[in-house]
């Protein structure tokens, strides 16, 4: 119950469904995305020696200014005992660690862990931290999640951005997962709505050992919560040219996954390529800045 786990997937793959599972079956409580632990894992060399009192309490001290605590008290009406949080081992890991532990035991849940799809991108980060850590990526069709960032103004607004930074994210996972095993699970979305039998007793046999299935048994009696509908939404809803263009970018990376190709791929121009970029990272400033100026504003289109 002390490993944690961290739930991970490239945006819009997923990993709120996963994370649901994980808290209704698995006993788990994790709560909004945590970010705090890759900002502060990634600058921890700032704070120098932590066995030194000054270093260790101001650590403590700025984590506990970010913004995901107060988004979790708002939210789920958790509150970290700081001056608990500060007598823990002078580590950063033994500082995440209490603090999960709280987030869990308020939520009246056993396990702990979180969610993040930049986790993916940091699994070395995270296994260096936190040795006995597991990780649950969410894997799905690069294309399905390149239509939904388009419902979500802080997404990937064109097809090429999409496929880019989908490509980059499977394959640095896969690949820093292969310094992780036993650790490292992949969760196929597709495979969760087709075949969810399939997939939870994979699940439970990962994060409990148990082979019996009695977590698998509970869900699929709640199983038909599910849309299988959601599988393969490209081949109707995305274009030939955007399918062409995600194939030609990141052909590689769905055929190493399972997902079938067209066969029809097309790599944009050097000229298109730099308007595609231009377009995405301007596109997701604007929403950020928006957020900003007006904290009401809808996240979906």
């Amino acid at each position: 119950m002390d490993t944690p786990i961290f739930l991970t997937g490239f945006a819009r793959s997923g990993t709120t469904l996963v994370n649901r599972i994980l808290c209704d079956y698995f006993d788990a409580g994790f709560v909004n995305e945590g970010q705090f632990i890759i900002s502060f894992g990634l600058r921890l060399a700032r704070y120098g020696d932590l066995q030194r009192s000054d270093n260790h309490r101001r650590l403590v001290q700025d984590i506990s200014e970010d913004r995901f605590f107060s988004i979790l008290k708002k939210n789920y009406d958790v509150e970290i005992d700081w001056p608990h949080v500060a007598t823990v081992l002078p580590t950063f890991a033994a500082i995440v660690l209490d603090i999960l532990r709280q987030i869990s035991d308020q939520m009246g849940k056993g396990r702990i862990g979180s969610k993040y799809p930049v986790f993916g991108r940091h699994l070395n980060l995270l296994s260096r931290h936190f040795p006995d850590c597991r990780i649950v990526h969410v894997v799905r069709d690069g294309r399905d999640c390149a239509l939904s960032h388009k419902h979500v103004r802080w997404g990937h607004q064109n097809t090429y951005a999409a496929a880019v930074h989908w490509r980059d994210y499977l394959l640095r996972a896969r690949t820093d997962a292969q310094s992780m095993p036993g650790r490292y699970l992949e969760i196929n979305y597709e495979d969760l709505l087709s075949k969810p039998e399939s997939s939870i007793a994979l699940l439970e046999k990962f994060i409990t050992g148990a082979s019996a299935g009695p977590v698998t048994g509970r869900f699929m009696r709640d199983a038909q919560r599910l849309k299988p509908e959601k599988i393969a939404r490209w081949r109707q809803a995305m274009t030939p040219h955007a399918q062409a263009i995600f194939e030609g970018v990141a052909g590689d990376a769905l055929r190493q996954a399972g997902y079938p190709l067209t066969g029809i791929a097309h790599q944009p121009s050097f000229l298109s390529r730099g308007l595609y970029v231009a377009h995405d990272r301007l596109s997701r400033e604007a929403w950020y800045l928006a957020r900003k100026v007006f904290p009401g504003i809808s996240e979906y289109r």
